[in-house]
């Protein structure tokens, strides 16, 4: 090999990288399996066209479905963020992130720590549930687990 050979290499390689970054909305990295653009493109119709808090939240959780978890985070916290205490939000989104639990964690603490517990009682207590299912299981935090039902017990 030559010695100019090497950077232009490397500039292909990063061509193309950047080629693919940009090219992936088009292929569909980023969507569940079998979800296409059109359903997509209509669900985010739907967002925008919705008239109350409860039609956002739940026309959200609907795109947020049609997205992989990575990409679904931001809409399931824009959901909870639109219906604060709607228990239905906290159930679609432990049911969507249930494959990411750090993803899961994060969303619930947010929830927790931008509402008031006394205001979102029942919508606080499924995320207490849902954070305790969590660090029972996948996360394996017990002290943190029981700190959440003592949490949730407390609500009642």
């Amino acid at each position: 090999m030559q010695d100019w050979s090497i950077p232009l290499i490397v500039a292909t390689a990063g061509f193309l990288v950047v080629l693919l970054w940009q090219v992936r909305p088009m292929v569909g990295w980023g969507r569940q399996r079998g979800a296409s653009r059109d359903e997509v493109r209509a669900a985010q119709e739907r967002i925008e066209s919705a008239k109350t808090d409860e039609e956002r939240a739940m026309a959200l959780c609907d795109a947020a479905d049609l997205l992989a978890p990575s990409s679904a985070k931001g809409l399931y916290l824009r959901a909870i963020r639109a219906n604060p205490s709607s228990v239905r939000v906290i159930e679609r989104a432990v049911a969507g992130l249930r494959r990411r639990p750090r993803a899961l964690e994060s969303v619930l603490w947010r929830h927790l720590a931008s509402s008031r517990w006394t205001d979102t009682r029942e919508a606080s207590r499924a995320a207490l549930d849902a954070l305790r299912a969590l660090y029972e299981g996948p996360l394996r935090r017990a002290v943190r687990a029981k700190a959440m039902a003592n949490a949730r017990d407390a609500l009642k």
